[in-house]
């Protein structure tokens, strides 16, 4: 799993929780995710928000014949800090992949008060050495651009709007617009059925990705050389008290259809960065 197709499985991991709230109140969901109708994987999410302060932590592994194959398992957390105005800007991200048995990859982000991103990437046991990336000035990390869209959702109001991502190594743009609200019919794979409202995530390729490597999505492609993909989040409540949340996505990847269910909610009591340092 490569290219945009990776970076589904980071922006699904990071599509949960209500708005921000005075409380650290907040949402754990549970995802299966399954490739070309096999079992693929499992994610696990967790997310926390206050007036000033947000948090995510995913975990994922493969499942299934082609997680034995692929034998991998993944874990991603942001911290940032909320705007005024409301806009989340994200202090630090790390993602930690581990495959075969083998030392985890790291990648950790921090950010400059400026904006500016400082890279490392490392396998696990070494000392990070961060590179300032100026060129990706203004970027955020996946789960924080993908959790601003599903605030406007947790609130009512149309996902709309963009942003220019960058997780350490590819660089895309990420675009929301509004789709056609459906009744889902539920299968055994997810805990809801009923009601949900359709978001659209397109996502543009721009920089990153290897020569060979294929970035487009075949459903959308209105030219060989397109690289855009589509990813659609279906979003509703899954149980009484939670907040508006990805219940399905789909994509049709050039590695088959591409389909994550909620499978498990619940709300949880999660400390925020800002509870965590002064605890410390």
């Amino acid at each position: 799993m490569t290219g945009l197709v990776m970076a589904f499985f980071v922006i699904i991991m990071a599509v949960v929780g209500p708005r921000p709230a005075a409380s650290a109140e907040g949402v754990a969901l549970g995802y299966e995710g399954y490739l070309g109708g096999l079992h693929l994987m499992s994610a696990e999410v967790e997310m926390a928000r206050n007036e000033r302060n947000y948090r995510m932590e995913t975990t994922a592994e493969g499942r299934g014949l082609v997680g034995w194959i692929l034998d991998w398992q993944s874990k991603a957390v942001t911290e940032g800090v909320i705007g005024d105005n409301g806009e989340l800007r994200p202090l630090r991200h790390r993602r930690d992949m581990v495959r075969g048995g083998k030392p985890a990859k790291i990648m950790q982000i921090e950010y400059r008060d400026d904006g500016v991103p400082l890279v490392a990437r490392l396998r696990e046991g070494d000392e990070a050495k961060f590179a300032e990336v100026e060129d990706r000035k203004g970027t955020v990390d996946p789960m924080s651009a993908v959790s601003a869209i599903v605030d406007q959702m947790a609130a009512g109001q149309a996902c709309a709007g963009s942003s220019q991502v960058f997780d350490g190594k590819l660089r895309y743009d990420v675009t929301a617009k509004m789709g056609e609200s459906l009744s889902l019919e539920g299968n055994k794979y997810m805990m809801y059925k009923g009601a949900a409202e359709r978001c659209d995530l397109t996502l543009k390729a721009i920089d990153g990705f290897d020569e060979d490597e294929l970035k487009g999505n075949p459903r959308e492609r209105e030219a060989p050389d397109d690289e855009t993909m589509i990813l659609t989040l279906w979003f509703a409540s899954p149980a009484e008290g939670l907040p508006s949340v990805p219940v399905m996505a789909s994509a049709d990847s050039d590695y088959g259809g591409l389909r994550i269910y909620l499978a498990r909610a619940e709300a949880a009591d999660i400390p925020t960065e800002g509870q965590r340092a002064e605890a410390r």
